[in-house]
């Protein structure tokens, strides 16, 4: 901590430029600031363009998770069935960036795939698909922000909340007229009854898969521009499975065999400070402190346990200098405290390899070390109203750390000209880059330090109309250029036949070796709500590919998905009930068919795969009907209560998401399909 208190002079360093701008003439600024606000009204901040938190908690089959109905936005794709991240603009999963209440959080989805923002807490939500501004860093797919909100001050609420998946408890209490607190709490209930739907005896559930996570605020208002907040957010998941000897899983892949166990959580801890000066200037300050946990039990392979305390320190700062110029900046700083220890018997693997099996005959690699690892990042942007009618934002973001040593100065640009009235031509460029969670691919022991931080190029155009009140539609194209991306070391007898074994081994595990690109169109319809019901229409058309220098292999990545429709709509029947439905339609996902197995020639009884070319064949195509139907009604003891049933997949699709391969040699095929028609009830009750 000693050490982290000099990072803490980073922000306070810019507090005398920051006073200073605060000190100017105050009518002045202030009849200068009257100004921008009509400009920024006008301009830029233009309704229907994105979608509210309260429609986002409505949409059918998502169960009030606003994260969960993120696949029904623009751009967006989920790569296998429900699986929980999303993957954006051919971008993986792995490259988003996930910011709660500006500090930041460990993980972002449970296992169940539900994400852990509380439907109580959420104010606002921002999906950034591509290109996004200077104060967005670490991300190279997209940026996904979420807001709470204010405690109220008026009022204490209590509000229980119950599913066939999870039961949640919020309160809120104003402490004072300057003071008030909000917490929730969620606990999943399927571990109470997951056992009764599960006929397979191949397995046993070691441990039931179960989660909680929580969510608080204490704000104090310390006058009437100046606001503190202490906030906290946490979660945690496990789960463990333990396959019997003889079951397919362990024949083909005898890692397997024994107990297969996870355990992660997180508390988060955060103090903001929000400020509004007389000149309009306002800023946002954050300290922080976040711990994170693994321990992964990867049967008979080996084990994992990592352990992160980071403290953070992070500000943004935005003055309006002018009637033409908003100046906004910000500077970031982390002190990470690494602990991890591990062994496992595994061949490096990438996501482009289709077969990552724990095999007995593999490296056995084995670490542990306490590493401390820190991270700078600032930026500046100009909202420059160059006319009445067009907006440009020119910035720059500057990062380092010493886990890789680089540093990187990356331009971006917006642009919002409004050619005509009603009428909007939108242009953005960036440069980002992105550090892996997943740190081990950057040790000595597990990975290649001498490794970079992949890199992608944004580019964006689009164009937006209002075609009245209530209906609005834009078309957008974009192009992302990725390099550096990181691949594993390749097969020693395919690739290496002329190495020793101590020469292949002594190549590096990981390398940047891969590249790619990713292109696309979408179009997005929004209509408010009028004559009772409100909707809105995307349709999408995109591909992108990669390419393993190491292989030669140019292949469509396996988040390629042509064509993605998504339509949305919920109707009034009445002033307290309303139907909603959500149609989703896409292109089938990509998979490496499997053409044969042979017996291995050193262990008995195993089969290897053999497949051709990657990502080859596609998989039938997606699509589902999702229905909503929410009751809203109050009881005479004053609970208000909202009663709501949701039918996932009504016309019983049986949407194939895989196949699964059974007996040692892989003769029997199976279709994995996506879940079948699920009536599912929720009520939330309010007092």
């Amino acid at each position: 901590m000693k050490r982290f208190a000099k990072y803490f002079l980073i922000s306070p360093a810019l507090m005398p430029l920051a006073q200073a701008l605060a000190d100017t003439d105050i009518t002045a600024a202030a009849t200068e600031q009257i100004e921008l606000d009509t400009v920024q009204v006008s301009g830029q901040q233009e309704p229907l363009t994105r979608i509210s938190v309260e429609k986002l908690l409505r949409v059918p089959g998502s169960g009030n998770d606003p994260l969960g109905a993120v696949q029904s936005l623009p751009g967006v794709t989920f790569g296998n069935g429900n699986s929980s991240e999303p993957a954006v603009r051919g971008s993986s999963p792995d490259d988003n960036d996930y910011i709660i209440d500006f500090i930041p959080v460990g993980y972002i989805f449970h296992s169940d795939g539900s994400s852990i923002l509380n439907d109580n807490t959420v104010a606002d939500f921002l999906l950034e698909t591509a290109a996004f501004p200077a104060q967005y860093n670490n991300a190279t797919g997209a940026v996904i922000e979420a807001t709470s909100r204010s405690p109220y001050y008026d009022r204490r609420q209590i509000v229980v909340d119950a599913s066939f998946l999870k039961a949640g408890f919020f309160y809120e209490q104003p402490v004072t007229e300057n003071q008030s607190f909000y917490i929730a709490a969620r606990q999943s209930l399927f571990q109470f009854y997951i056992e009764n739907f599960l006929d397979d005896e191949d397995f046993e559930l070691t441990t039931l898969p179960e989660y909680y996570d929580y969510q608080g605020k204490y704000e104090i208002r310390l006058n009437d521009t100046d606001t503190l907040s202490l906030q906290a957010i946490g979660s945690r998941d496990k789960a463990g499975i333990k396959f019997d000897d003889d079951s397919d899983q362990v024949l083909q892949n005898p890692g397997l065999a024994g107990n297969l166990s996870f355990e992660a959580y997180f508390n988060s801890q955060g103090l903001v400070w929000d400020k509004l000066y007389n000149s309009g200037m306002s800023h946002k300050v954050a300290l922080s402190h976040l711990e994170q946990k693994l321990d992964f039990n990867i049967g008979a392979a080996g084990f994992v346990k990592v352990k992160n305390d980071s403290y953070n320190l992070r500000s943004l700062f935005i003055y309006p200098l002018s009637f033409r110029h908003e100046l906004q900046w910000g500077a970031e700083a982390t002190e990470s405290h690494v602990s991890y220890q591990g062994i496992f018997t595994a061949d490096p693997c990438d996501e482009f390899d289709p077969d990552c099996r724990l095999l007995p005959d593999a490296e056995t690699i084995s670490g542990s070390g306490k590493p401390v690892i820190y991270d700078y990042d600032a930026h500046v942007a100009d909202a420059w109203s160059v006319t009445q009618n067009w907006t440009l934002t020119p910035g720059v973001a500057w990062s380092w750390d010493d886990l890789t040593e680089q540093t990187f100065v990356e331009p971006r640009l917006q642009s919002r000209w409004q050619v005509r009235d009603n009428w909007w031509f939108t242009q953005a460029y960036g440069q980002h880059h992105i550090r892996p969670d997943n740190i081990s691919t950057f040790l000595p022991e597990f990975g290649n330090p001498d490794l970079e931080q992949p890199e992608a190029d944004h580019y964006e155009l689009g164009l937006e109309n209002q075609i009245r009140d209530d209906l609005f539609w834009k078309f957008e194209v974009y192009y992302k250029k990725l390099d550096k991306l990181i691949v594993s070391r390749e097969n020693k007898d395919v690739f290496y036949p002329s190495l020793t074994d101590a020469e292949y081994l002594n190549l590096p595990r990981y390398t940047n070796e891969a590249d790619g690109h990713a292109w696309g169109g979408e179009i997005f319809i929004n209509k408010n709500l009028s004559e009772r019901w409100y909707g809105w229409l995307s349709v999408a058309y995109a591909r992108t590919e990669r390419r393993n220098k190491l292989t030669g292999e140019d292949f469509r990545y396996s988040y390629d998905q042509p064509v993605i429709i998504n339509t949305v709509a919920n109707y009034q029947l009445t002033s307290s009930v309303d139907i909603g439905l959500k149609w989703r339609f896409q292109s089938g996902q990509l998979i490496t068919p499997l053409q044969y197995a042979e017996a291995d020639d050193d262990i008995a009884g195993l089969y290897n795969p053999v497949y051709g070319e990657l990502n080859s064949r596609r998989l039938p195509a997606y699509h589902r009907l999702d229905v909503r139907l929410d009751k809203a009604l109050t009881t005479a003891s004053g609970w208000d209560l909202n009663l709501y049933a949701e039918v996932l997949n009504l016309y019983n699709r049986a949407n194939v998401t895989g196949y699964q391969y059974e007996n040692a040699d892989y003769s029997d095929r199976e279709e994995v399909t996506d879940l079948p028609l699920i009536v599912s009830f929720g009520i939330k009750a309010a007092l």
